[in-house]
């Protein structure tokens, strides 16, 4: 005769499981490799080629040593999604989004582009907006 204790805890304990692709779905971080590079190749070239003084005034850095990289950390992707959202009118605004590839550009700046759209928007590490431009790809 089976020990029903212990069907209960196997219950309880596939209960709380989840697919590997369950978390990767709710996270904040868009990461697909093809198209995080092309987000990356123009946030480089914008930082590389654009106008440094520009850049400068604006607090994005020029040609930072450092690179831009994409962001996985599901709590920064987050808090820029987040600080992305607040600087729309009301919440029911059709350009809110739940995710975005988030891109680390030098140590001082985030670049991000959401699931709605090529306008890359850049904020400081402290989260605050410093500029938006529109991806002409």
């Amino acid at each position: 005769m089976m020990d029903h204790r212990w069907l209960v805890f196997a219950a309880i304990t596939l209960s709380g499981m989840r697919p590997a692709g369950a978390a990767a779905q709710s996270s904040s971080c868009q990461t697909n490799a093809d198209t995080a590079g092309r987000h990356i190749a123009f946030v480089t070239r914008n930082v590389t080629e654009g106008d440094s003084a520009h850049l400068a005034a604006q607090g994005i850095p020029y040609r930072p040593p450092d690179g831009v990289s994409l962001v996985t950390d599901t709590l920064t992707c987050r808090s820029i999604v987040d600080a992305y959202n607040a600087q729309l009118p009301n919440p029911t605004d059709p350009r809110r989004i739940s995710r975005a590839y988030v891109m680390r550009v030098g140590t001082s700046a985030y670049a991000m582009v959401g699931e709605k759209g090529l306008v890359y928007v850049f904020f400081d590490t402290a989260y605050h907006w410093l500029a938006a431009f529109v991806g002409m790809q």
